[in-house]
């Protein structure tokens, strides 16, 4: 949390106002926080690419892919949500490699950040709608499953007994 406020800046919270132009700066000053935070470290990168050949390559109810072309899907989640239930997710912007036991130890805290009652959903979902138009290529994502697909796979995870991997690629 520390180092999310330190990259967000003083306010140390990205919730914006009514007004459009506040929204759309703190998606920018978002933006540039994920950017820092994320390692850009070629041996990362290469890491990522090597998980990627062990994902199966049809989608199906233990694999999520939401396609965002330059609206970053796990940021618009994260920035969605807002601070307070980010630390419940597993890994960083979206990016994570649990094995079973981590995946069961990992399921309880992510429920609680993705299980939204439907006032909060509709915020959230609004949220994630202002980043889509904001920055996305092509902003007609598929919201409701950018919020449940993660949840999905962890619990598919948890039930069969599997590892889970999250992975924000661009290309």
């Amino acid at each position: 949390m520390n180092r999310w406020g330190e990259q967000l800046g003083p306010a140390g919270s990205f919730g914006g106002t009514s007004e459009q132009s506040s929204y759309t700066d703190d998606i920018v000053r978002f933006i540039k926080a994920v950017d820092r935070i994320r390692n850009g470290d070629p041996e990362a990168d290469g890491f990522q690419h090597h998980l990627l050949q062990a994902v199966p390559r049809q989608e199906s109810e233990g694999l999520f892919c939401a396609a965002v072309p330059r609206g970053d899907g796990a940021a618009a989640l994260t920035w969605g949500l807002g601070l307070d239930p980010v630390p419940r997710l597993p890994g960083c912007c979206g990016q994570f490699l649990l094995d079973a036991a981590q995946v069961r130890a990992a399921l309880p805290a992510a429920e609680e950040a993705l299980v939204l009652p439907p006032t909060r959903r509709a915020e959230v979902a609004a949220r994630i709608r202002l980043w889509l138009d904001e920055t996305a290529d092509d902003p007609d994502c598929d919201v409701d499953e950018l919020i449940d697909g993660p949840l999905r796979v962890l619990r598919h995870a948890a039930r069969t007994g599997a590892g889970a991997v999250g992975l924000t690629l661009w290309y």
